[in-house]
């Protein structure tokens, strides 16, 4: 049996689309688990209203703590073999978990993702991988490598079906609300033996302004930082990961994190606030520029960076104009 969390709160538009997409997989041997997280609208009586059209639908109502704790309290009472997330406005196509099952039960893998799209408030959709072919990984250090060169296993969580196993000692961290994907990643890694990534499409990601994903706070800029160097410092810890590796194949990542920091920080009315963030984030961005894997485009910056703090802020609030204009 497939367990399913759905994390729920203030999604009353989208919820029904998402737990009909659940409840009609072609593969049927699932339980669903609706954790109402404090709702204020009516997405609770949307849960209750499916719970009793569908006896494996199970309600929880709490109070609000966040994504991770409604995540959390469906782990705790899942009693599936395997589990899986979706997330509350989105969607799935009816024959994910049908494929997704079938490929651990010929490769026998732990973990198996799928390709995903993006749909704005236009419903304009994007493919997030690019993928000409499906990939299985027993390497954890090459499968980390991909990771971070966004190739075809994403940082998320909510296109993936888990072996449960991997769980027994995972939750997710209690006020992260963005980046809670990633601070699980490496736990997820460490249990896991294998991985398959489908280039399959079948779960449709939607784009809201007012999600956590388009969150634009300074916190975000700062979580998502924090979260990579935690990442890379677990991967340091562990013995089994060559660190240098997985350093390298994080640097243009981390790059781009510390440069939208501060990024970031230069639009900030409260700039003097953050003044010490400022000066750590310019110090991490010189320090990459002595990792080879940039490139030298990425490496011009850093030096301009380096010699001239001033000019390097006029540069990047240029740049943030000029996109600006463009859109």
């Amino acid at each position: 049996m497939i367990s399913i969390i759905v994390p729920i709160y203030n999604v009353e538009l989208y919820l029904e689309k998402c737990i009909e997409s659940i409840i009609n997989q072609t593969y049927k041997d699932i339980e669903v688990i609706l954790i109402n997280d404090g709702s204020t609208d009516k997405s609770g009586i949307i849960c209750d209203k499916y719970a009793k059209i569908d006896d494996r639908i199970i309600v929880l109502h709490k109070e609000n703590g966040g994504v991770s704790s409604a995540r959390n309290k469906g782990l705790d009472i899942a009693k599936g073999d395997y589990i899986a997330f979706v997330d509350p406005d989105d969607y799935i196509e009816p024959n994910m978990y049908e494929e997704m099952f079938g490929i651990i039960k010929t490769f026998g893998v732990d973990i198996v993702s799928c390709n995903y799209q993006q749909i704005d408030e236009n419903n304009k959709n994007s493919i997030f991988f690019k993928l000409d072919k499906d990939e299985i990984f027993k390497d954890k250090n090459k499968l980390i490598e991909v990771i971070f060169k966004y190739r075809n296993f994403d940082m998320i969580i909510f296109n993936k079906l888990y072996k449960s196993n991997i769980f027994r000692n995972i939750r997710f961290p209690i006020g992260v609300n963005l980046g809670e994907d990633l601070r699980i990643l490496y736990p997820t890694i460490k249990y896991a033996k294998s991985f398959y990534c489908m280039k399959k499409v079948f779960y449709n990601k939607r784009i809201r302004k007012s999600s956590l994903t388009s969150n634009k706070k300074i916190e975000a800029y700062l979580n998502n930082v924090r979260e990579h160097e935690l990442f890379l410092q677990n991967v340091k810890n562990d013995k089994t990961l060559d660190y240098i590796n997985c350093y390298n194949a994080c640097s243009v990542n981390l790059y781009r994190h510390y440069k939208r920091l501060l990024d970031r920080i230069y639009t900030l009315s409260d700039r003097e606030e953050y003044k010490k963030i400022e000066n750590e984030t310019r110090k991490k961005l010189i320090n990459l520029y002595k990792n080879n894997n940039l490139s030298i485009k990425y490496k011009r910056q850093i030096c301009l960076l380096k010699y001239n703090a001033s000019l390097y802020e006029k540069y990047r609030r240029l740049s943030m104009f000029w996109k600006k204009l463009k859109k």
